[in-house]
Formats: structure tokens, C-alpha cells, sequence
């Protein structure tokens, strides 16, 4: 069964760069990949982090990988999509520690918001998350009327 998250959850980050996953997203979370997640930056160059359960992580380099690896291209993806990736696990008090390089990139500092995304979440410096939501090019409904399509 695929693993699908949902829900969008606010949270802070302390000065060591920690953030306390709220309880209702981390239960939606299955036991077995509780051990073994992936932080990295989004491949849509979005200001934010995406958070990945293992499993969801070695199948999206399975993905990239399982291309003609003769092609530069599929080197060149792997890589980048790689670049920066760090394996976080959940401490004793259910934290996360972001690393330094990617709360700088990400320009996160206190408060984050937390956004399942189907199979990851992404984590989002609450600024740039209302900013994103309220600012967005086209609107739900265009978004949804182009990327759903329907019937005309």
C-alpha cells in the first residue's frame, strides 16, 4: 500500500536547529520507516525542505538511477538531487535536527510549517510557506482546472 500523508502543521525550530515533529503527522508515518529518513532541498527550487521516509527516498533514486546511466543527463540528476541530502532520524524527544547548510538554504530561522505531501512533507519557514500560499501565480481553481483537466 502506498504511503499517503496528509495535513499541514505548524511547529518552531530552536537554536540548535531542531524542530519537534507534531504527534498527528507522526503517526501517519509507518513504524518501519521511523528509523531511517532523507532531508533535502525540493527539485522545484521551491524555499523549502522536503522530508523523506527511506523508503520513498531509495525508490526516487532507484527512479533517477534505473535511467541510461551512459546518458550525462541521469549523472547530472542524480547528483544534484543528491547534493546536500542528509539521513535525519527522530531523537528521544521525537525531534528532527535539521543541518546547518539547509536551514541556510532554506531560509528557515523559528517558526516552520510542516505540509504533507502525498509520500514526504515539506518543511517550510512559516513566512515563506504564507508567502507561497498567498501569492501563488495562478489559483487553486486554474491549477486544478489545468493540471486535473475535465470536461469541456
Amino acid at each position: 500500500m502506498e504511503m499517503i500523508l496528509s495535513g499541514e502543521f505548524e511547529s518552531t525550530v530552536d537554536p540548535k536547529g531542531r524542530f519537534l515533529m507534531p504527534a498527528q503527522l507522526k503517526k501517519q508515518l509507518p513504524q518501519n520507516e521511523l528509523e531511517q529518513l532523507w532531508l533535502n532541498r525540493p527539485v522545484d527550487g521551491s524555499k523549502c525542505l522536503v522530508l523523506f521516509p527511506g523508503s520513498v527516498w531509495h525508490a526516487e533514486l532507484t527512479r533517477i538511477y534505473s535511467k541510461n546511466r551512459y546518458n550525462s543527463k541521469v549523472e547530472a540528476l542524480g547528483r544534484l538531487f543528491q547534493a546536500g541530502a542528509a539521513p535525519v532520524t527522530f531523537d528521544a524527544s521525537s525531534r528532527v535536527l535539521i543541518p546547518k547548510r539547509l536551514v541556510d538554504q532554506s531560509g528557515i530561522k523559528k517558526e516552520i510549517v510542516l505540509k504533507a505531501a502525498f509520500d514526504r512533507i515539506e518543511i517550510w519557514s512559516k513566512e515563506a510557506y504564507d508567502d507561497y500560499v498567498n501569492n501563488a501565480s495562478l489559483s487553486l481553481e486554474q491549477l486544478a482546472a489545468e493540471v486535473m483537466g475535465g470536461d469541456e
